[in-house]
């Protein structure tokens, strides 16, 4: 995924003029407001479904066997997921393409000659078609096929990519967008009738009953899901204000070419990010396995590993990102597509801290807790008005400084002190309980 991204980036600035460039990443910046559809429950479910595996398998092509209880509450769970997602695809298309269309069209001048109305409309249609599919990798992430999960994203991701870079090396422009969506969708829905068509049945069977079947289904969606399921929303909401604000108001305050320096160089750093927190995303169901199994030692003996591991990986590629960008800074044109290797040196730092943060995060909530929602509310309080104020005032140089201090003064000490606290007070409660 790292090579498909550097691959595009290239592509990118010798296909696209650098005002097109800045809507490609605004596009993606706006069509990350998802989440707030989404909601976070892809995680919740995961969580949920990692639990009822303990007691549960997969034989072929989807059925899922083991024990009659924890079956019932994975369909009351598979069921009333999959009607919400048909439903949040339905809000997203009907919200944000309106919205992108007057953000946009109040910068786009009359001057420039690319279409960017159709493409962008395109783009949320893929976005919609692709959050459908949630809840059934959900199920099978928190199945612990973790080799699966990660073999769609990177086939779909080079599906994607493979087709998007077709179609820039074309000229077709800002309709790359909705190609990277098309070969995820595909990829998707080849999988899943391939080899879960059983899933895929149980799950329109639910979707009509789940009105009916709560009670016999065994899962208390308000009672076990929803406490643990508000709080991720708010969270991962809050994070929008946090990760995704930076293009848009750049694109507003500075410009569509400088928005696009700064898209492309969160291309980059969210590539890092991305791959390093792979690295313990992946043991998500396995941390959860061993806290149903209150096997305390392991986890923290695993949790401790993949972390070091992490902090290793994501260190080395952010000095590596950085010397290849001050490279290409100092020799060739296509560094001008970028911010300032001197700024963009605070973006991959700030990376390596929320590796860090996001360690503690998958950690806590393999517990079936949302123990950062607070936190999230606080950070996105400050970086939101942070991102508003010095982006519109001092550009790029106050969008970078200010991330990097509020993860570093604020973020990191508040999660590790969170970090602390839950699982010193959690693992002693299940302690005590246990001889009760």
């Amino acid at each position: 995924m790292v090579a498909a991204g550097a691959l595009t980036i290239f592509i990118i600035a010798l296909r696209l003029t650098k005002e097109q460039q800045g809507y490609y990443f605004t596009f993606g910046s706006l069509l990350a407001l998802q989440v707030f559809f989404e909601l976070g429950l892809m995680q919740v479910l995961a969580t949920f479904t990692s639990h009822e595996f303990a007691n549960l398998a997969w034989e072929k092509n989807g059925l899922i066997v083991g024990d009659p209880i924890a079956l019932e509450r994975l369909k009351g769970i598979l069921g009333k997921s999959s009607r919400w997602f048909a439903v949040a695809s339905i809000l997203l298309i009907v919200g944000l393409i309106p919205a992108g269309l007057i953000f946009f069209g109040r910068e786009h001048s009359s001057t420039t000659d690319f279409v960017w109305r159709l493409p962008w409309i395109l783009a949320v249609l893929g976005t919609a078609a692709n959050l459908f599919t949630t809840p059934f990798w959900a199920i099978i992430l928190g199945s612990g096929d973790v080799v699966t999960v990660n073999h769609r994203e990177l086939i779909g991701t080079i599906a994607g990519t493979s087709i998007a870079l077709l179609v820039l090396w074309l000229h077709g422009g800002l309709y790359a967008i909705f190609a990277v969506s098309c070969g995820k969708i595909v990829i998707s829905w080849v999988y899943l009738i391939r080899n879960k068509r059983k899933l895929l049945k149980v799950a329109w069977l639910e979707i009509f009953k789940a009105h009916r079947r709560s009670a016999e289904a065994g899962i208390s969606w308000w009672g076990e899901i929803w406490p643990m399921q508000w709080r991720i929303a708010i969270s991962w909401v809050a994070g929008y204000f946090v990760f995704q604000l930076f293009t848009p108001v750049l694109f507003q305050y500075q410009g569509a070419v400088v928005a696009g320096q700064m898209g492309m160089t969160l291309n980059l750093s969210n590539a890092l990010l991305i791959t390093c927190l792979s690295l313990i995303a992946a043991k998500a169901p396995e941390f959860a396995k061993l806290i149903a199994g209150r096997n305390w030692a392991v986890l923290d003996a695993l949790f401790k590993r993949v972390l070091v591991q992490s902090l290793f990986l994501v260190t080395a590629g952010a000095f590596a990102a950085w010397g290849f960008l001050w490279f290409l800074q100092d020799n060739f044109e296509i560094g001008a597509r970028f911010i300032p290797s001197r700024y963009a040196a605070l973006l991959f730092a700030t990376v390596c801290l929320q590796i860090v943060i996001s360690s503690f995060a998958v950690y806590l909530r393999a517990h079936k807790q949302e123990p950062f929602m607070v936190l999230s509310i606080l950070v996105a309080v400050l970086q939101g008005p942070a991102t508003l104020i010095l982006g519109k005032h001092f550009s790029i140089l106050g969008v970078t400084l200010g991330f990097f201090c509020i993860n570093l003064l604020f973020t990191l000490p508040s999660a590790w002190l969170i970090w602390m606290r839950c699982r010193r007070e959690w693992h002693t409660s299940f302690k005590n309980r246990s001889f009760e």
